[in-house]
């Protein structure tokens, strides 16, 4: 007996049917979303007439994107800053077409996390890594300045 066409299309993964070239346009969709976003937040800020205009979103309309996110760049917080740094970081990526590769291990990225986190820069498994790695070093760096404060208040007695 064969196998019926229902129980097939039940068993089909929906993230391995999504070509990689949809899944680069729909992270460069996201991409630009969340910079235009931002940079509306920042426009929302007090700025002369001639940078409030809107931004066209195009190969030509990249750089002078670029060159009017230089200048929004001013009004937006360090955290604001930051997070348009990795999104120029990402779209830099696409263009390269290293976007998607975990810079620590080489690995693809699971689209799932990218969807999630379209600035991630490492797998699931490297974040996961680096995380324990910071907090390893921060609890030692916690533990040394304990020991130097003790060491510090019995040279006082």
């Amino acid at each position: 007996m064969g196998k019926s066409k229902t129980s097939k299309a039940f068993s089909l993964n929906p993230a391995r049917t999504i070509k990689p070239e949809e899944k680069i346009k729909a992270a460069r969709k996201m991409l630009l979303d969340m910079k235009e976003k931002l940079l509306a937040e920042g426009l929302g800020k007090s700025l002369p007439e001639d940078l409030a205009r809107p931004f066209d979103i195009g190969d030509e309309g990249d750089r002078a994107d670029t060159e009017r996110t230089h200048e929004v760049s001013i009004l937006l917080s360090a955290r604001d800053k930051e997070k348009l740094g990795a999104i120029e970081e990402a779209l830099e990526k696409i263009r390269e077409g290293t976007y998607g590769v975990c810079e620590d291990c080489g690995d693809e990225i699971g689209w799932g996390r990218l969807q999630a986190m379209p600035l991630a820069k490492l797998c699931v498994t490297c974040q996961s890594h680096m995380e324990k790695e910071t907090a390893h070093q921060k609890f030692a760096e916690e533990g040394m300045r304990k020991q130097l404060l003790i060491g510090e208040g019995e040279e006082k007695d």
